[in-house]
Order: C-alpha cells, then sequence, then structure tokens
C-alpha cells in the first residue's frame, strides 16, 4: 500500500508544471545584505514615528496635567532617554547607529511644553550627572536616571550633560505632567490605539497615519489619554466582574455555569462601551485646547477618519461610535469650550 502511494505521489508530481524560465544567478550573500538594508530602513521609519509621536504627546502630558486626577499627576523634567539597551531587540542595532547610541542616556525627544526643553536641555545630549550623582550605565541606567527624579514634589535638578564632546551643567525646575506613558510598537499592520490603564499604546501603522496631519496625531493621543485620566479600564475591569457574577448566578439556575459566567463577562465588559469613547472624546477636545491647539482645525478628524476605515460612518450597535456621530458631538463640545473661553472661565469639562 506504501508503495502504490509513493508511485502515485511521484506520478502526480512529474506532472506538474514546472518554470520555464531560467533565471540568473542568485547570491545569497547579496540577500542577506539587502535585508540588513530594509531592516535599518523600518527601523528608522519606527524611529521617526516616536520621535514626532513622542514630541507631541510629551507636551501633552505637561499641558493637560490639572485634567488627571490629583493622584494620577507626577513631577518630571520631560525627557525621553534611551541607550544601547533601550529599543525593541528586533531593530535594536539599527536604532543604536542611527542615534549613535552607547552606554550613556542620551535625550531622544521632548516636548516643547517639557521643562528640559525650556531649560535648554539638547536632543541628543547624553546626561552625564543629576545634582553630582553620576547616573549609572549600561543596562541599569534609566532606572539609576528615574531614582533620582522626585515624583511627588517640585524640585530643581543641575543636569550635567556631554554636548558635541563639551560638557554643559543646566538647571532644570521639574513640572506636573498627567503620569500615563505611552509607546509605538512594531505593528505596521493593524491600524489601532487603545489605553489600557497605564499606557497609550500606538500600532506603528496608525502612528504613521496621524503623523501625517499634526493634530490628527494630537487628537487620539488626547483621546486615549482621556480614557486612562478617567480610569475607564478599571471601569470596564469591574463591569466585567459584574457580568461574571451575574452570568454565573444564571448559569447555576440553567445548568451551564461556566457558558453563562464567560457570557456575563464579555457583556459586562463592553457595557457603556460607547458612553466611555464619547467621554473620552469629550474630555479629549478639553486637552487638545489646554495644549493650544486650534479646536476649529480639530473638527474634520473624524471624517479623515471615516474615509481611511469607511466602515465607521454608519456603525451602530457595536464598541465604538459612529464618525457621524463623533463629528457631531465634537463641533458640539467645540462650542461649549469657545463659550467658556469667551467668558473667561476655566476650561474644565462638565461632569
Amino acid at each position: 500500500m506504501r508503495t502504490i502511494f509513493l508511485i502515485l505521489a511521484i506520478f502526480i508530481l512529474s506532472s506538474c508544471a514546472q518554470p520555464q524560465v531560467s533565471l540568473p544567478d542568485y547570491s545569497n550573500v547579496l540577500t542577506d545584505k539587502e535585508r540588513k538594508i530594509q531592516n535599518q530602513m523600518f527601523a528608522d521609519s519606527w524611529l521617526n514615528t516616536y520621535v514626532s509621536l513622542s514630541e507631541i504627546g510629551t507636551s501633552i502630558l505637561f499641558n493637560a496635567s490639572d485634567l488627571c486626577l490629583e493622584e494620577d499627576r507626577i513631577y518630571s523634567l520631560g525627557m525621553n532617554l534611551a541607550n544601547e539597551h533601550s529599543a525593541y531587540e528586533m531593530i535594536r542595532s539599527e536604532i543604536n547607529e542611527s542615534l549613535n547610541l552607547g552606554s550613556k542616556l542620551k535625550v531622544v525627544s521632548m516636548g516643547d511644553s517639557s521643562p528640559a526643553y525650556k531649560a535648554g536641555i539638547f536632543k541628543g545630549d547624553e546626561i552625564l550627572e543629576i545634582d553630582n550623582n553620576e547616573i549609572t550605565q549600561g543596562t541599569g541606567a534609566y532606572d539609576s536616571y528615574v531614582s533620582m527624579i522626585d515624583r511627588q514634589n517640585i524640585d530643581t535638578y543641575r543636569i550635567k550633560v556631554l554636548r558635541n564632546a563639551e560638557i554643559k551643567t543646566i538647571k532644570v525646575q521639574s513640572e506636573q505632567r498627567c503620569r500615563f506613558n505611552f509607546f509605538i510598537d512594531l505593528d505596521n499592520d493593524t491600524f489601532n490605539a487603545f489605553a489600557n490603564g497605564e499606557y497609550m499604546v500606538f500600532s506603528l501603522r496608525m502612528a504613521k497615519w496621524l503623523l501625517m496631519d499634526d493634530i490628527g496625531a494630537a487628537i487620539v493621543f488626547a483621546h486615549e489619554l482621556a480614557h486612562n485620566a478617567n480610569h475607564h479600564v478599571d471601569d470596564k475591569i469591574q463591569n466585567a466582574s459584574a457580568g461574571a457574577l451575574v452570568g454565573l448566578l444564571f448559569g447555576l439556575y440553567v445548568g451551564f455555569p461556566g457558558d453563562m459566567m464567560e457570557i456575563g463577562q464579555s457583556i459586562g465588559a463592553t457595557s457603556f462601551s460607547i458612553e466611555y469613547e464619547n467621554e473620552a472624546d469629550y474630555l479629549s477636545m478639553y486637552i487638545l485646547a489646554q495644549s493650544g491647539y486650534d479646536l476649529d482645525k480639530a473638527v474634520n478628524f473624524w471624517r479623515k477618519f471615516a474615509i481611511e476605515v469607511p466602515g465607521s460612518i454608519y456603525s451602530t450597535g457595536g464598541t465604538h461610535p459612529s464618525t457621524a456621530e463623533r463629528y457631531v458631538r465634537m463641533e458640539s463640545t467645540i462650542k461649549e469650550i469657545k463659550e467658556k473661553i469667551k467668558n473667561g472661565d476655566k476650561l474644565t469639562p462638565n461632569y
């Protein structure tokens, strides 16, 4: 039987059509070289995207500090730092080459509202000491830096930096910002951004598209920040737990406790999802207003998004409102904010 099967397989394979062209000689060495070129290009694409988004986002975190709860504010200098151990492993060597990173922490980006920027720190400065305390080099460099900054109280720091082979000492006074951080992953296929309660997370593809228009990047950054500032993730976890309990009790009654618990948990987790999105959109406009953005330019964002994701125009019954609804709600919020500015009122949401 096995012999017959083998003969049959050989017959089928020999009957298959085969390419007829005689291709030029192929070099694995050149292929490996080309892989390195392409990976460097991808790494630089991620780096340029990160630097641009981080400059926008860092400024927003400082400008919007009073829109975060008191327990969600920290004091910071506003420098985004890296050394040779910081980047994603997949593109680490390429990032290190592009930024000329070594064992010392180097300033990769700052927002123009950050204390470090206003004090005269430059991108590319290497951080050597803080208040005469040398920063550890290597894998523990960032932790060493963080340990020297008082996150709970305002303070002034004497920072020694290396800039173009010259050592400078610069005084920087910390300021409050929202504590939440952000990152861009390496996903260049998924069009997505989300908040997880601690971070604002952007896929590379989403971030690159947003940066085609600076205010688009600011809107989505502010929207995800609003989710974290309003503790929506905590609310969803609580709702999921409540739904799971209800599902379990019902499941015990009908005889399917496991299945009903899972269904209840899913229903609970998505409860008020659209309302949370609307609330985040609402707060994001206040965040942008406090960050100095022209809100009249912001209103067209959802129309641009609808062109990119046309299914969102008529979306109903899902986890997000339609782009049409979001556009109209944004117009109403902008009108509310302008009225407060006109009356000299504080720019805080009407909760």
